[in-house]
């Protein structure tokens, strides 16, 4: 009897018209998703705890507020659910099956995807329901973003057994524009996409192009709906990594052309690009990168190195933008007058690390740095910024509060131990020195610029030498001093030693002025006066120099050093000069030539400087806070 009954249930089931069923199962999708839904196929159903259901020509409807009617549509879709699951009131799919499918993704101006599905009864967004295996075959998709202009066809087909990659089943081809920029994609993956199997990693091999940037990916993926990644190979280059902030929304300074590979891993909302190494301009680059996404504002993480630095690959990150004279900087300057991008500046908290080994510069006697790089809530911290110089070390303890109008910043500057014969390698003055110099800078300003922030300065420097030598030659001829300076240059220049060297410099509104300016030596006392006005990047500096010592022919004329940064003017005030020559040529010809030196001659009575008293003051305005 059971046997029979077994039978007979068997049989009503084989002869069931699951076509009836459409009716209701097309009423059950559109009230739990609120958008319509019709299976224009046949309908079939393989009975058992995990039932197989086949439709054919189904059909999705898209967002009442999308202008085209259709979100899905594919020839056939074939799925396993599972029952208890179902009964427990989870919807889960072991496998899913799409026979030429087309998708039609996009987002709204308010920011919703018509992929996200309101209950018709209680207005919430429907949970997604778990998916183990996803196969597509032959397939199509658009997406499109109107708030930054993207726009993507893609295109997706099953590929030909490959004995060379047998791993590859599927292709996808994607073009259009990504955020406004012209863009490519490539991808190949594995026939089965197995979305919840971490024992079997899901091959995959991206290459693109977004704009100007290049990038390839190429391991495998252990939750491919979530992009996690293992032994995922990442490479990227392109010309600026600033233009990465339109695409990816991380804030990075401009910087030349560079090209990096390392290694990407996604956790959640957490991406990191780590071991990674590279170039960036005429530098190498390597180290750790990680962005959260799942904090506000985004946290960026970076420990770099750099084992050979061109110091001019930095120009962006400090404002120096390569592009800043075609957009309006005037001509003729040094200091960078790009302003800096506030939206950056609010887009990320940033803790960066970095080490340069080796710094590579025209001029500069640099030959290391560290910095860390602290940004949080809109104010950037360098904690600090250390540069190795000339032999010495120089220090920036910066702040700058982007949270005004105009920045506000304040710095701190150390300078130790630095040799003026390696500052200044090709001049005679520093030639043979073996003192250093030590010196310190506690500066207030604003502005959204370098060159502003320095042109509204406030605050005090000063630069301190003891010990040393400079060459006598460029002594004498600092003192005009005609007749030393030819005993110098026939018996050979020689050493002279520095009892002190002092400047002391007063900064209002960008205006430096001299409070002292002194080089003591035991041939020469030179003192200067006069200003360095960062506003127009302007030099009006006097220096005066009075010789120890007798002179037969001195002119004894003061220095003048004017210009500006860039092009620096460094030449004798000829007034009083002119008018002691002038003298000398009429007491020569009145007398025959004889008294011709008489204006010329330099008794030589200048006394030493109070070097102690210059140093102590020096010292103790550094010292103040």
């Amino acid at each position: 009897m059971l046997a029979a009954l077994a039978i007979l249930v068997a049989l009503v089931v084989a002869l069931f018209d699951w076509n009836q069923l459409r009716g209701p199962i097309e009423h059950e999708v559109t009230r739990a998703t609120g958008r319509s839904f019709a299976i224009n196929g046949d309908l079939k159903v393989d009975l058992s705890l995990r039932p197989l259901i086949v439709a054919n020509d189904v059909v999705m409807g898209n967002a009442a507020w999308s202008l085209e009617p259709v979100m899905a549509h594919a020839k056939a879709l074939a799925f396993r659910i599972d029952l208890l699951d179902l009964l427990l009131g989870k919807l889960s799919f072991p496998e899913i099956t799409l026979s030429q499918p087309h998708f039609a993704f996009e987002v709204n101006r308010g920011g919703e995807g018509n992929w996200l599905f309101a209950n018709a009864g209680n207005g919430k967004q429907a949970a997604m329901p778990s998916v183990d295996l996803l196969t597509i075959d032959e397939g199509t998709a658009t997406y499109r973003d109107p708030r930054d202009g993207t726009d993507m066809a893609l295109e997706l087909k099953t590929l030909a057994h490959n004995a060379a990659a047998p791993q590859f089943g599927l292709e996808l081809q994607g073009k259009g524009r990504y955020k406004g920029q012209p863009s490519t994609l490539q991808a190949r993956g594995g026939a089965l996409l197995h979305l919840r199997d971490a024992a079997d990693p899901y091959p995959i091999q991206v290459k693109g192009e977004v704009g100007t940037t290049r990038f390839g990916i190429d391991g495998l993926l252990l939750d491919p709906l979530h992009f996690k990644g293992e032994q995922l190979n990442f490479k990227i280059e392109g010309r600026d990594l600033a233009s990465l902030f339109t695409v990816i929304g991380v804030p990075l300074p401009p910087t030349p052309a560079y090209r990096f590979a390392g290694f990407l891993d996604h956790t959640g909302q957490l991406w990191r690009f780590h071991r990674f190494k590279g170039t960036m301009g005429h530098s190498d680059l390597a180290g750790d990168f990680s962005v959260d996404r799942g904090v506000h504002p985004q946290k960026l993480l970076a420990n770099l190195t750099s084992g050979n630095l061109v110091l001019q690959d930095l120009a962006g990150v400090i404002g120096a933008d390569r592009a800043a004279h075609a957009r309006g900087t005037p001509p003729g300057k040094v200091l960078p007058a790009e302003p800096f991008n506030f939206e950056k500046l609010m887009a990320a908290d940033v803790d960066v690390h970095f080490r340069g080994e080796n710094i590579v510069t025209a001029n500069l006697p640099l030959d290391r740095m560290t910095a860390h790089l602290v940004v949080s809530s809109g104010i950037v911290r360098l904690t600090p910024l250390e540069f190795g110089v000339a032999g010495g070390s120089l220090v920036s303890v910066i702040e700058m509060d982007a949270r005004k109008p105009r920045m506000a910043t304040h710095a701190v500057i150390t300078a130790k131990g630095l040799h003026l014969a390696r500052m200044f390698p090709k001049s005679k003055l520093g030639s043979g020195d073996t003192g250093t110099v030590d010196g310190h800078a506690r500066l207030r300003g604003s502005g959204n610029s370098i060159a502003q922030m320095l042109g509204s300065a406030q605050g005090d420097a000063a630069l301190v030498m003891e010990g040393g030598s400079v060459g006598e030659l460029a002594l004498r001829m600092s003192n005009l001093d005609i007749a030393n300076s030819l005993l110098v240059m026939l018996g050979g220049d020689k050493q002279v030693p520095v009892r002190c060297m002092a400047g002391i410099f007063n900064a209002t509104d960008g205006n430096f002025k001299a409070k002292a300016l002194v080089l003591d030596t035991a041939k020469v006392n030179i003192t200067g006066t006069g200003n360095i006005d960062f506003t127009d990047e302007s030099l009006h500096l006097r220096l005066v120099s009075q010789s120890k010592g007798f002179s037969l022919a001195s002119l004894r004329g003061p220095i003048a050093v004017t210009g500006s940064f860039m092009n620096p003017v460094l030449k004798p005030e000829m007034g009083a000069a002119a008018v002691r020559g002038g003298l000398a040529v009429a007491l020569g010809v009145a007398t025959a030539g004889l008294g011709a030196l008489v204006p010329l001659v330099d008794f030589g009575k200048a006394g030493d400087s109070n070097c102690a008293a210059l140093v102590g003051q020096a010292r103790a305005e550094g010292a103040q806070r």
